[in-house]
């Protein structure tokens, strides 16, 4: 790795300490310059102001969280039907908090970013996942066809969501361990979902790809348009980005 691309990620990483230390709005590029160990003439090299570091930050955290989760399945027996899916998930998701705040769009870390009417978020499209990917596996013979999954994709997201989002609400030495947690949940949605034939985890592994490979796609395609965007604001005079 060429040494700019090293001082790139040293950035990335103090800015994810950072901000899931202290949250979006109260971190600054000064802050950050501090965290990483470089001055602010280097970071603002790399960065032009708070906005464009946190969307790159997101850009990647994104990236490494979907080839994370990718891997989990590929290496998991069970990981083409739904507990797998979930497993992979919940797995992923504790190895990287800020996605974690991401995904639950956390108040205090994710800030006022989510307000401003360009925010990456608003750039990409992925439409309703967990449904599309249900229907998907039913029709492959991962779930059981007398589910009904629009119903089971909602249940589904909730218990993901209240698996991130619980310790707002509950001290974390009350919960019991993630991994047993983790596990059962796998284990609950397997037991209800898989049809009593085991279901075709290889199918569902081919169709968990096209979905990873469709979001990293849209992923790169917002990234590319804003900046796009950013380049005819500028040749228009109409940028003007916060830097702190």
């Amino acid at each position: 790795m060429a040494d700019s691309d090293e001082r790139l990620q040293q950035i990335l990483d103090a800015a994810v300490a950072r901000i899931v230390r202290h949250g979006y709005d109260k971190t600054t590029m000064g802050d950050v310059a501090d965290e990483a160990g470089v001055s602010r003439g280097t970071l603002y090299n790399y960065f032009k102001g708070k906005d464009e570091l946190f969307e790159a930050l997101i850009y990647r955290e994104y990236l490494e969280y979907a080839r994370t989760w990718l891997e989990l399945v590929e290496g998991d027996p069970r990981g083409g039907t739904v507990g797998g899916y979930y497993r992979a998930t919940l797995s992923a998701v504790n190895r990287r908090p800020l996605i974690a705040a991401l995904m639950r769009r956390d108040p205090r870390i994710v800030g006022s970013y989510l307000r401003r009417r360009d925010n990456l978020f608003s750039w990409i499209q992925t439409g309703p996942i967990v449904p599309e990917l249900l229907r998907s596996l039913q029709k492959a013979g991962v779930i059981r066809k007398d589910v009904d999954t629009g119903v089971a994709a909602h249940i589904l997201e909730m218990l993901g969501y209240g698996q991130l989002a619980i310790t707002e609400w509950k001290p974390a030495d009350q919960l019991p361990p993630y991994d047993i947690v983790m596990e059962t949940l796998a284990d609950m949605m397997d037991r209800y979902l898989t049809p009593a034939s085991g279901g075709n985890s290889k199918a569902g592994k081919a169709i968990m790809r096209r979905v990873v490979a469709r979001v990293i796609t849209q992923l790169e395609q917002a990234m590319q348009a804003k900046e796009q965007q950013k380049a005819t604001a500028r040749g228009r005079g109409e940028v003007n980005q916060e830097k702190e």
